[in-house]
């Protein structure tokens, strides 16, 4: 005699696979957005730091001043980067990220020296990250 064998699945395997994957997206749906906020303050805070890591150091190479400007107007918050007074940079912060403050401009020169100046971001959740740039060795930092 043959053996019948059974090929498939049983409703009760079909519904615990369903529950699983419907539990891991509703997960996925929940935390993605606050971290995708965190993520994009996180690229803003980086990015803003290199540009003025840059500019303190195209001051320092060509010999020339370069100054960073920042508009937080409303809810475009943006900033400007000048060489010389001729504006060659303008980056506009993604919706949501803003500066807590308007922070000062910030020049740099063939000397590398500038002001010290704390700069915060922050997002729609309330996050919070800090650059500081220090008055004394002009040493440039993300901090949280």
């Amino acid at each position: 005699m043959g053996e019948v064998r059974d090929r498939g699945f049983t409703l009760l395997e079909i519904v615990l696979v369903l529950l699983l994957l419907s539990g891991t997206g509703f997960v996925l749906l929940i935390k993605l957005p606050i971290n995708l906020e965190k993520e994009h303050l996180a690229l803003a805070t980086t990015q803003l730091l290199v540009e003025i890591r840059d500019a303190r150091q195209a001051a320092l190479a060509e010999n020339n001043w370069y100054e960073v400007k920042f508009y937080p107007q409303g809810k475009d918050h943006y900033y400007q980067i000048f060489r010389q007074g001729t504006r060659i940079k303008e980056v506009h912060l993604q919706e949501g990220i803003q500066f807590v403050a308007k922070p000062s401009n910030l020049t740099f020169n063939a000397s590398g020296r500038s002001v010290g100046e704390t700069i915060v971001l922050t997002n729609s959740a309330g996050e919070r990250r800090n650059i500081v740039i220090a008055p004394v060795g002009m040493r440039i930092r993300e901090w949280d």
